[in-house]
């Protein structure tokens, strides 16, 4: 899943993640995490001929799509991306998470074991758009052992401001098994982008930041970055 996805992880995994496999990926705005699931999962899927769902609550699809674009990611046609908040427009009461296990379970009974890999950008979208109580963290609790329950390597994309944490309204980051952190660091002058791995779990990684940038088919794992 992540060895293969994109170029330059071997420099921070020594081993790949296997289904059920719950990573979140966090960072300000503009730290490119949409970008890197794309990357991740479009290459994935390429590479396998796998199934895998992208639904976004935050972004347009054709955003997606030019963002894609840009960075010379192919999307796979075996990749359905699904605009919820475009869904929402039809009904204003809908329960997105309802809605997404619906899709899920959809797609597992069509593509059985196919159906590999799912995205959901993002978390803290789909809190703003809900009353968050007791009742819907027992929701949210609920729907990551759901995910478990449909063998899948999930990624799940949540804002976080520099130096702060992660836009959780529960115990989400206990839940997951991996932390992924992208963020942006200024050296001589110039802002670099960069990837931490917070929390893997199973798996021997790196824990030092890693410069990414932009290569030919999408977000590049260039090396460490030292003080």
């Amino acid at each position: 899943m992540f060895l293969g996805g994109m170029q330059g992880m071997e420099r921070v995994m020594q081993s790949d993640v296997r289904a059920p496999y719950l990573t979140m990926v966090t960072g300000p705005p503009g730290s490119m995490k949409s970008s890197f699931c794309l990357t991740l999962v479009s290459n994935h899927l390429n590479r396998t001929g796998d199934f895998g769902l992208y639904c976004t609550v935050e972004e347009s699809l054709e955003s997606l799509r030019r963002g894609a674009q840009g960075m010379g990611v192919q999307l796979p046609s075996n990749l359905q991306l699904t605009d919820l908040a475009e869904l929402r427009k039809e009904n204003d009461s809908m329960d997105y998470l309802k809605f997404t296990k619906r899709m899920i379970e959809h797609f597992k009974q069509q593509h059985g074991d196919r159906f590999t890999t799912f995205v959901l950008d993002s978390l803290g979208a789909i809190y703003s758009l809900t009353t968050v109580d007791e009742a819907m963290r027992k929701k949210m609790f609920s729907f990551f052992d759901f995910l478990r329950s449909m063998n899948l390597n999930v990624f799940i994309i949540t804002e976080r401001q520099v130096g702060g944490h992660a836009e959780l309204q529960g115990n989400e980051g206990f839940l997951v098994d991996g932390i992924i952190n992208l963020g942006m660091d200024r050296r001589n002058g110039q802002l670099v982008r960069t990837l931490q791995v917070e929390k893997m779990r199973h798996i021997r990684h790196a824990m030092e930041k890693q410069a990414i940038d932009v290569g030919s088919h999408g977000l590049v794992i260039m090396g460490p970055l030292f003080d």
